[in-house]
């Protein structure tokens, strides 16, 4: 008992494989924390400059409250349910112990994360700046930002569960939950759509095609965004490791 609690690591079998076991599990544990920390940075902040700027700037608004508590209620199962069922990555038993003072809140990590949040929050306000001098009406902008909004968040997920690979590749791998996720979302954005009831409660227009158009190509340039920014970032890694 008294080794017990002097132990900073005690096995409950006599098996030395379970530190093993252990090291890999902790190790999935921490990196997928720090892909849920991520992903969290990243997707606020084109929330927070498409609810903020469009009030400054006097420009008609974009983002409802309720649009702002969907959203919500669609990041946190993102967070605690995808990441948290992420696998451990192939390689994750070959790397150097991490540093003592590595923690998912560091300065490159979040900055990684601002960066792309960034980039979607100025390709959505430049889109919504267009439309309006198109002389588009307030609800059909609202939709065709909104659900870009949407589909950034599906890339966002996609593009930090391995910054190794492009967001779109990322749609295959063996989390069971991913599939699921974005059914259940794509559900949610089908549904506040296509109901006349829930498009009023979220002042969108009718449903058309040039709405939904200008909102696939939002996404694009979204996708372009993110993979400049990890293209970037892994140049930057490489540089640095020489």
């Amino acid at each position: 008992d008294v080794a017990r609690e002097a132990a900073a690591l005690v096995l409950l079998d006599d098996s030395f494989a379970s530190i093993v076991g252990a090291i890999r599990s902790g190790r999935r544990i921490y990196d997928n924390i720090t892909k849920a920390t991520r992903f969290v940075f990243a997707v606020h902040m084109p929330i927070v400059a498409l609810a903020l700027l469009p009030a400054l700037l006097r420009w008609p608004v974009l983002l409802l409250p309720v649009h702002i508590v969907l959203l919500e209620l669609l990041i946190d199962p993102a967070c605690s349910i995808v990441f948290e069922a992420e696998p451990a990555a192939a390689d994750i038993m070959h790397r150097p112990p991490r540093p003592l003072h590595a923690n998912p809140f560091a300065a490159g990590n979040i900055g990684f994360a601002l960066t792309q949040g960034l980039g979607i929050a100025a390709i959505l306000l430049a889109g919504s700046a267009w439309l309006q001098h198109l002389g588009w009406a307030e609800k059909d902008v609202r939709i065709s930002i909104f659900s870009a909004l949407v589909f950034a968040l599906f890339l966002l997920i996609l593009a930090n569960r391995d910054l190794t690979r492009p967001a779109l590749r990322n749609l295959s791998g063996n989390n069971s939950l991913l599939a699921p996720m974005f059914a259940g979302v794509g559900a949610v954005l089908v549904a506040v759509l296509a109901i006349p009831f829930m498009r009023g409660v979220m002042g969108f227009a009718a449903i058309g095609m040039p709405p939904l158009l200008i909102a696939g190509g939002l996404v694009v340039l979204c996708v372009l965004w993110l993979q400049t920014v990890r293209w970037t970032n892994n140049r930057r890694l490489h540089w640095t490791q020489k």
